[in-house]
C-alpha cells in the first residue's frame, strides 16, 4: 500500500485541481487560448494524480494557481480555505484513493454501523467518567476518530483494533469506579 501521507498529498492536488479548472472554466473573458491553457493544466494535472506523479500533478496545480490569481477578489474565487474546512474537502478523495488501494473485501453496513456505534458509545462512556482525566478523554477522542475513519475507507479490521484499544481505556476507568 502507497504511503497515505503520500495518498493525502496527491487528494489535495487532485481536490485543488477540480477547484480551480472548475472556477476557470467559468472565465470566458480570459479569451479561448487562456481557457485551453487552463483546461489543459487541469488535464495534465489530473492525469499526474491518477498515475501518482505529485511533483508533475503540483506544478499543474501551480500554474492553474498563477491564472486564478488573475482573479482574486472576484466574489466566486474560491479563495484559500481554513485548516478544517481544507481537510474535509480533502478527505473525501483520498477516501476514494485510499479505498482503492485495499485489497477487495466484503463490507458489511451493519457491522460497520455496529462498530461505528460501539466506537461513540465508548468515547461518550469515557468522556463522561469523573475519573478520566485529560488524556484519557483526548486519548477516547483520538482513538474513536482513527476507528471512524478505518470504517470509512472500509478497513474494518483496522476498526476493531481501534475499538478493543478503546475498550482497554474504558475498561481501565471501570475498574477505577470498583476499587
Amino acid at each position: 500500500m502507497a504511503d497515505v501521507y503520500y495518498i493525502w498529498r496527491l487528494a489535495e492536488a487532485a481536490q485543488q485541481i477540480d477547484l480551480l479548472a472548475g472556477f476557470l472554466a467559468t472565465r470566458d473573458a480570459d479569451g479561448p487560448v487562456a481557457l485551453r491553457e487552463s483546461a489543459e493544466s487541469a488535464r495534465a494535472g489530473r492525469a499526474a494524480v491518477a498515475a501518482g506523479r505529485l511533483r508533475e500533478a503540483l506544478d499543474r496545480l501551480e500554474a492553474l494557481r498563477r491564472h486564478a490569481a488573475r482573479w482574486a477578489g472576484h466574489p466566486h474565487h474560491p479563495g484559500e480555505p481554513d485548516a478544517a474546512e481544507h481537510d474535509a474537502r480533502v478527505w473525501d478523495y483520498a477516501k476514494d484513493m485510499l479505498r482503492a488501494q485495499l485489497p477487495p473485501r466484503e463490507a458489511k453496513a451493519a457491522t460497520a454501523r455496529d462498530v461505528l456505534g460501539a466506537l461513540h458509545r465508548l468515547r461518550r462512556e469515557i468522556c463522561a467518567c469523573p475519573e478520566a482525566d485529560e488524556r484519557a478523554r483526548a486519548d477516547a477522542h483520538h482513538l474513536a476518530g482513527r476507528g471512524a475513519m478505518a470504517v470509512e475507507i472500509g478497513h474494518l479490521g483496522a476498526a476493531r483494533k481501534e475499538l478493543g484499544r478503546l475498550r482497554a481505556l474504558a475498561e481501565r476507568y471501570a475498574g477505577d469506579e470498583d476499587g
